[in-house]
């Protein structure tokens, strides 16, 4: 796993120490730490000083390069090796060569390549742990195809275009095996690759992610596999009886690891897990004894010859992922490990880069052609499967360029443990150029090519306002946690399911990946582990309140069917958006991100992602194929059980709607009357209507106009009876006036419905709130009825229709939908 690097000229050598064939020199008696400028010494001579060095410049570098390049989705493995490209000698060396030698004395090329090995090894056993072995089951034919020809094909037509070349190719790159090094990297798809590059695109939770995961997860165990037992064979077959006790050997000795992990390592680390608390973190000490077998796991593994990291990982593969293991993991090694230590590792590699040492354009082009037979072979061998199993043309493009990407991260990774004798400093420099180049172009095209938000049309009008008198009503419920359940309830209490008029739930109970690599969205099942490898008592709590909600409504009102999904913040709304496409759901309800406290005030509902959670609303607010509901919980809104809301001598629930006109007010208008249709709720309707003059001056849109009258007027005609249903329109001059009659009419209610009033005009009687909206997920009333100032205790459901790009009526462009977005609701945006 050491880099190579020569000394630099002019070096004085006193001893030498032999690193993959390469000679490094350094003096004798060395010390670790200096006494400080003031005692004389320079502290970048001594090996400790220059480690904390090397450390904070390279993190601060490789920040600041991605913060650039990550605008053009280049990911952070690639900032880092430029930013160590700008530490070596192609810039740094040039501009400031003392600075520049800093980075190139063998004492500091070694410690970077100690400490970056052992960082890459806890990365990989943590990321083993982590990783879900249900993807090789469940990825199906398509996975597996992906897989065998991804990585069969490029091997074979490099190796056809290298003898095809003949003479052509250097006697130094023979000597080396520079191209069979080459054609196993880029034949390769290392599944640590993919799920961190991935997570780098936010495409982790996406189908076709999904789909790469499984394939690359595939290909590496049969790589594994396939090397040991073919090495162990050809060792075995060999005349010499010595070399075929050695393949003997190496057989047992990989088959007796294999069952160490399996029966003593893995045992000991789970029965360090058992006792943890639910939704608790392992302690320290635990920590600690789980970091201590991964180690021994290592240190084996290097004993009998494997790779360092192929212990570690092959025994977090064995160990359950999510809570508590994969979570404290992540919690307690991420930032420090993946955060801080790991750009050592890569800006390492790009230190080698040196671009004076590009003399020879034959070169280039003779490398370059030999990446690109390969990418052309990786990309025809991927897209194939994809488009017989009857992928669009664009999907299985998408795929076969990931899987090129892949190809390509994974000669990234591999080119830090390269050594110096197998490429020149020529070679390598244009190799890792047109790599680099190959992925920041290829993550770019994925990016662009890759548009979610076209999956979610729905072709058709999926609407309350448009729903069938009596048709069955279907409601995706997204709760995060325990305190969105009441609200939640309480708000299909009031929607008053009845055997004439049906509400079919899709419980969805969305939480953030932790511990987990892939991403989970799976029916919800009592008692199955598997389900929900985060744990379960959360889901199983959630579960058993809505089941009882729907137990206690008449035979035939209500249904179930519950679902259980894992995923980052930022891709969330995937997940959403895809289940209620294909449960055909008419209404998505999604809980705010705040909510009101016990001693009055405001709270975020999860502290520590509050703001990721309104990323992921607004996502779905934009991408969803049928309409959308933001609940804000304020404590007035509950269940009333069935039995009680008979005998009960007042209305269960009193809900006032206030409109001004447009799309999301017809829907929250119909939504209100779908509740008081077969339930004994209280509805009061309230118009804001602004003076004739102020129309007249506006001018405004006649056919929305028409639209909004028709549905009161169809309102009026069919629910109002100026007793439980009530109607009244309000002439007001001015926003004052407006919430002057809100503010009267509000606290006699326990629910609030408004409009988003996402695509209708500004109305006048909005101006003078609009700018000192808040949250503008909630829109204009929205956010005034749950500002703290307005000090309102209600709940409030904030409603948008259904887009008229989600039912396919207009195409949905991304580019044009950016333009029109405020810098707050582009937070999160995927």
């Amino acid at each position: 796993m050491s880099l190579g690097a020569p000394p630099p000229p002019g070096a004085h050598l006193h001893g030498g120490v032999t690193v993959n064939k390469s000679l490094f020199c350094f003096p004798p008696n060395a010390v670790a730490t200096s006494a400080g400028i003031f005692a004389g010494d320079d502290p970048l001579k001594f090996y400790f000083p220059l480690l904390l060095y090397h450390v904070s410049t390279v993190f601060a570098l490789s920040q600041a390069v991605h913060a650039v390049l990550r605008r053009a989705n280049v990911p952070l493995v690639i900032s880092q090796i430029v930013a160590g490209a700008l530490l070596g000698p192609s810039f740094l060396g040039r501009v400031a060569p003392h600075a520049g030698e800093l980075f190139a004395t063998p004492e500091g090329w070694v410690q970077i390549n100690t400490v970056g090995g052992y960082v890459f090894m806890l990365q990989i056993f943590v990321i083993g742990v982590k990783t879900d072995l249900g993807m090789i089951v469940k990825s199906g034919k398509k996975a597996v195809a992906i897989a065998a020809l991804g990585t069969v094909a490029p091997n074979v037509a490099m190796h056809v275009a290298e003898a095809a070349l003949g003479a052509r190719v250097p006697a130094g790159w023979k000597a080396t095996l520079m191209l069979t090094y080459l054609n196993s990297w880029w034949s390769l798809s290392a599944f640590i690759v993919v799920c961190c590059t991935l997570d780098d695109l936010n495409l982790l939770s996406s189908k076709l992610g999904r789909l790469a995961m499984s394939a690359a997860l595939i290909g590496d165990f049969a790589n594994t596999f396939c090397i040991a037992g073919v090495t162990s064979y050809l060792l075995a077959s060999s005349p010499s009886e010595k070399i075929q006790r050695i393949g003997f050997l190496s057989l047992l000795t990989f088959a007796g690891f294999i069952g160490f992990m399996a029966f003593v390592a893995r045992p000991a680390v789970l029965r360090l897990m058992r006792d943890v608390p639910e939704g608790a973190l392992l302690g320290e000490a635990r920590l600690v004894a789980v970091l201590l077998v991964a180690l021994v796991c290592s240190f084996a593994g290097e004993i009998l010859g494997l790779h360092a990291t192929y212990g570690p990982f092959m025994l977090g593969l064995m160990l359950p992922g999510g809570a508590p293991l994969g979570v404290t993991l992540g919690e307690r090694l991420d930032r420090l490990v993946a955060g801080v230590l790991m750009p050592l590792l890569f800006a390492q590699g790009g230190m080698r880069l040196d671009v004076t040492q590009l003399g020879d354009a034959s070169t280039w082009l003779l490398l370059e052609l030999f990446l690109a037979v390969g990418a052309a072979a990786k990309f025809a061998a991927c897209t194939l499967p994809c488009l017989y199993c009857g992928m669009s043309l664009r999907e299985a493009a998408i795929v076969g360029i990931m899987m090129n990407f892949k190809g390509i991260t994974e000669v990234v990774y591999a080119s830090a443990f390269v050594d110096g004798n197998i490429f020149d400093d020529q070679v390598y420099t244009a190799f890792m150029l047109t790599v680099l180049a190959l992925g920041a172009a290829t993550a770019s095209v994925v990016k662009r090519l890759y548009h979610p938000e076209e999956k979610y049309v729905a072709y058709r009008r999926r609407t309350v306002q448009h729903r069938k008198l009596g048709e069955e009503l279907r409601v995706l419920a997204c709760v995060h946690s325990l305190a969105d359940v009441a609200p939640m309830l309480g708000l299909l209490d009031a929607s008053g399911p009845s055997p004439a008029s049906p509400v079919a739930v899709y419980l969805l109970h969305l939480a953030p990946l932790a511990g987990l690599t892939s991403s989970v969205l799976r029916p919800f099942k009592h008692g199955d582990r598997n389900c929900v490898p985060s744990g379960g008592a959360d889901s199983e709590r959630i579960v058993n309140a809505f089941r009882f909600f729907v137990q206690q409504r008449p035979v035939g009102s209500a249904s179930l069917l519950p679902y259980v999904c894992i995923a980052p913040y930022a891709t969330m709304h995937d997940d959403v958006c895809a289940v209620a496409l294909d449960k055909g759901a008419t209404l998505i309800v999604v809980p705010f991100h705040k909510r009101l406290a016990i001693d009055g005030s405001v709270e975020n509902t999860t502290p520590s992602a509050s703001g990721a959670v309104q990323a992921a609303n607004v996502n779905v607010l934009h991408y969803s194929p049928c309409s959308v509901a933001i609940l804000v919980d304020r404590g007035s809104l509950s269940a009333v059980p069935a039995s009680s809301a008979a005998d009960a001598d007042a209305f269960p629930h009193r809900v006032a709607l206030y409109f001004l006109g447009g799309p999301d007010d017809r829907e929250a208008l119909a939504l209100a009357a779908y509740m008081a249709e077969d339930a004994p709720i209280a509805l009061a309707v309230h118009r804001f209507v602004p003076p004739s003059e102020w129309r007249r001056q506006e001018g405004g849109d006649p056919e929305e106009d028409r639209l909004d009258e028709e549905a009161l007027q169809e309102y009026v005609r069919r629910w109002v009876d100026e007793d439980r249903v009530v109607y009244s329109e309000n002439l007001v001059s001015g926003s004052d006036e407006m919430v002057a009659v809100i503010r009267k009419t509000s606290p006699a209610a326990d629910l609030l419905v408004v409009g988003r009033r996402a695509d209708s005009p500004q109305s006048p009687l909005t101006v003078g709130i609009s700018d000192w909206s808040e949250h503008l997920e909630l829109g204009v009333l929205g956010d005034l009825l749950t500002s703290t100032d307005f000090g309102c205790r209600v709940s409030t459901l904030v409603v948008q229709q259904q887009t008229k790009a989600a039912a396919g009526e207009i195409s949905r462009s991304p580019e044009k939908n950016a333009e029109h977005q405020r810098p707050s609701e582009t937070d999160g945006h995927v």
